[in-house]
């Protein structure tokens, strides 16, 4: 028989431990710390999606919002008739012609 001098489970379990490294219990909560971080970056990339899209939405308000301001002030320099046919030409090339054009 081996000569070895009686140690309990309990003492030889942490020695083990110390030597191997974390314990179960400290790997689960390595894992759930894991799962629980990629879920906020998961959020978090989506958050920054949605934002890039409000981003977006924002600068194609502004584009119209400039358009607008430009044609408002050509048509400030015009006299009421050619701001009549100015209006005409516009209502002609957003509205008849593109309905127009699906008709064909």
């Amino acid at each position: 028989p081996p000569n070895m001098s009686p140690v309990s489970d309990e003492s030889e379990l942490d020695r083990l431990r110390n030597l191997v490294g974390p314990s179960e219990t400290a790997y689960t909560e390595l894992l759930a710390d894991r799962d629980e971080a990629q879920r906020v970056a998961r959020n978090a990339s989506a958050e920054v999606g949605e934002l890039r899209g409000h981003i977006v939405e924002l600068n194609t308000q502004v584009s119209r919002a400039r358009q607008d301001q430009d044609v408002l002030q050509r048509r400030i320099k015009m006299t009421a008739t050619e701001r009549l046919l100015d209006r005409a030409q516009q209502r002609w090339t957003l509205s008849v012609a593109p309905r127009l054009k699906r008709e064909q």
